[in-house]
């Protein structure tokens, strides 16, 4: 979801938490940069980029630690899931999909982060689970001064909707 609507941007792309690259790669005519935490991430993210054709860099960071400057597009698909301590994996698989008890453990952190790196004008690509979203970062948004959208939405299963979130600021 969140790589078909990004497909076409143009302009300097950031795709936080970026795992295989899937987004990165797939903005084939922006200037992407792919960040993860995680190193393995970051190595698999750069075969795939090669073996796409792809332009896009990859380098480890904890969400914006180790980023300068500001970019058009941030993108970010968090590891949303509300995760029980018996539901914990082995770092660093851990760290793809565990949201901690409410899910929104790195989603709060990445909104209070990101607002310096988009530029004026930019656009941030949020992709959120209704089992840790019902509207509560559309609302922290606003209050930051960012108008917000749901581009799209899939329901997954018999329980769950996915969503992609755009947001700008006002």
């Amino acid at each position: 979801m969140l790589a078909e609507r990004i497909r076409g941007l143009e302009g300097d792309l950031l795709d936080v938490g970026t795992g295989c690259g899937i987004q990165a790669i797939a903005a084939k005519k922006a200037k992407a940069v792919g960040v993860d935490v995680n190193e393995l991430a970051v190595l698999n993210a750069k075969k795939n980029a090669e073996t796409n054709k792809s332009g896009a860099r990859f380098f480890v960071s904890d969400l914006f630690s180790d980023l300068d400057g500001t970019f058009d597009f941030i993108v970010f698909n968090p590891p949303y899931l509300p995760t029980t301590e018996e539901e914990k994996l082995a770092e660093p698989e851990n760290r793809a999909y565990d949201g901690g008890g409410s899910g929104r453990e790195l989603i709060d952190r990445f909104l209070s982060e990101f607002p310096p790196f988009l530029k004026d004008g930019g656009e941030l690509y949020l992709l959120l689970s209704g089992l840790s979203d019902n509207g509560e970062s559309a609302e922290r948004l606003r209050g930051m001064g960012f108008s917000s959208e749901i581009a799209s939405r899939k329901h997954v299963g018999l329980f769950e909707e996915l969503r992609v979130i755009t947001a700008w600021r006002e």
